[in-house]
């Protein structure tokens, strides 16, 4: 460090240098090593972060550049392999089983998420209320989503059979049976809704923690001027949880698009092929024709599917979405 004295002629300086009048720092001490800003070589950081570094590259990169490589062959998963060029992707658009899975697939996304992101952000904004126990109530409508989705299905399968126990209570108020899951349009309808049952809950609790970030002042300034209660949610609390609405749109988009274990437990896809989903019909390909190959086009098809609605939303964020 070095001191100069305000009073000294010039020239003079203390535990320093002056060269024609300007003051010039001491010389760092040879031979010390200049530290890092934080402290640590640099590999430090690589230690920490190479485990995750791994695990992308081993369960993620890898088998998708396989999947890749496999939808441009006739693989099997037990015998060999042999390049087919773009036969399988050709294939998909002659297949009225893939067709018939895709759309089936849009019409649950259709469906599923609408309701979903209505359900849950409904929900969200009944527990902002001064209802009694509502911590509680956001405990037990996040449950579902904790739980595992084939038991949950293996559930509903039993209650909604023939004989389970909704025609029963049906029967016991004088209605007939329904039959739930040997009728396409019903059937569909069931997967739907233990889709919603099951996954509702994490939307709401996401969609909840935007509706308390916004500022009791915004929503008291609004009722002083006279908004109403439609203005305010439309004007006020909606662009304020945008963000929230924007995160939760694009993983349910992704989830409903994906979907696989409701559909092969409850229905197996069936009846006929009224619940089979894009995800369902790859795993029968790959696993029960053991058509590796084409069940690895398929899945390259969904990711592009997935990667084009997701984009969709990206670029459509600029028009709805307020960040603060």
């Amino acid at each position: 460090m070095t001191f100069v004295r305000l009073d000294s002629a010039e020239g003079e300086v203390i535990d320093g240098a002056v060269i024609d009048g300007a003051v010039t720092r001491p010389e760092r001490p040879r031979g010390r090593p200049r530290r890092r800003p934080l402290g640590g070589p640099r590999w430090v950081g690589w230690v920490f972060v190479l485990p995750g570094l791994i695990g992308l590259v081993v369960f993620i990169v890898v088998p998708q550049l396989a999947s890749l490589i496999l939808g441009f062959s006739d693989s099997t998963v037990l015998g060999g392999t042999e390049f087919t060029g773009w036969e399988n992707y050709a294939r998909l658009f002659r297949d009225s089983q893939f067709l018939n899975s895709v759309l089936v697939t849009a019409i649950f996304v259709l469906v599923y998420v609408p309701a979903n992101i209505a359900i849950s952000l409904a929900m969200a904004m009944w527990l902002q209320t001064r209802i009694a126990g509502r911590n509680w109530l956001r405990v037990i409508f996040l449950i579902p989503a904790l739980s595992p989705m084939v038991a949950n299905a293996a559930v509903f399968r039993l209650l909604f059979q023939q004989d389970g126990a909704v025609n029963q209570a049906l029967a016991a108020v004088g209605l007939a049976p329904i039959p739930w899951l040997s009728d396409g349009n019903w059937a569909l309808a069931v997967v739907i809704g233990v889709s919603l049952w099951q996954s509702f809950g994490y939307n709401m609790i996401v969609l909840g923690a935007g509706l308390d970030s916004i500022s009791p002042d915004v929503i008291a300034a609004s009722r002083i001027d006279g908004a109403g209660r439609f203005r305010r949610l439309f004007s006020i609390t909606l662009p304020l949880v945008s963000p929230a609405l924007f995160f939760t749109t694009v993983l349910t988009v992704i989830g409903a698009w994906s979907t696989f274990a409701q559909a092969y437990v409850i229905t197996g896809g069936g009846p006929g092929n009224s619940t089979m989903t894009i995800m369902l019909y790859l795993y029968q390909t790959a696993f029960s024709n053991n058509q590796l190959g084409y069940a690895s086009a398929i899945a390259t098809v969904l990711f592009v599917i997935i990667a084009i609605f997701t984009l969709f939303q990206l670029w459509g964020q600029k028009k709805w979405v307020h960040y603060d």
